[in-house]
């Protein structure tokens, strides 16, 4: 299963973050404005467009398998 994570030592809180407006699930959560934004792990799809919105390259692929082995946490 694949998610995406918002590196907050990549992220530079861009005045408009591009990720949280264009994620068509509306799965970026930006708490207050200097916040560095997370992603809803409830509402993300795991469709990793996401990727492509971020300028700066701060989203990344999270991967785990669905084999019943690993932890079901993310």
């Amino acid at each position: 299963m694949k998610r995406a994570m918002i590196d907050p030592k990549i992220c530079r809180k861009c005045d408009v973050c591009k990720v949280n407006l264009k994620c068509t699930e509306k799965a970026v959560i930006l708490e207050e404005k200097n916040d560095t934004p997370f992603i809803d792990f409830y509402k993300c799809r795991g469709c990793m467009k996401c990727k492509q919105f971020c300028e700066h390259g701060s989203v990344l692929e999270e991967i785990k398998p669905c084999d019943g082995n690993s932890l079901r946490s993310w």
